[in-house]
């Protein structure tokens, strides 16, 4: 329970995780509003589903945004809001999306 308390992070990670959020609903409730009401196209929701994906696993790791190059490519973890798996989890599942959704743009 201790790392689901958000006591730990300064305001600007705080604030870069709220945003990160927002957003990635933003992106979602457009995704889904072109679906249903312009047009029926299943590959721009896939897209909009992996950048929903990819913006929530961000926003559960506002460290990441504040942390310098060096630290970021050396692969070590950051500390995360909640499981730290579960934002692995939600980056790899956006990635494989958005390139599903490239490739059914590309073929169809």
């Amino acid at each position: 329970m201790e790392s689901l308390v958000l006591n730990h992070l300064s305001f600007k990670e705080k604030l870069a995780s709220v945003l990160c959020v927002i957003f990635s609903f933003v992106i979602l409730l457009s995704g889904l509003y072109d679906f249903l009401i312009v047009e029926l196209e299943i590959r721009e929701l896939i897209m909009s589903v992996g950048v929903f994906l990819l913006l929530l696993s961000a926003g559960l790791t506002p460290k990441m945004f504040f942390s310098p190059l060096a630290d970021i490519w050396k692969g070590e973890e950051f500390a995360s809001i909640g499981n730290p798996k579960i934002p692995q989890l939600l980056s790899l599942s956006g990635i494989f999306l958005c390139a599903l959704g490239l490739v059914l743009r590309l073929l169809l």
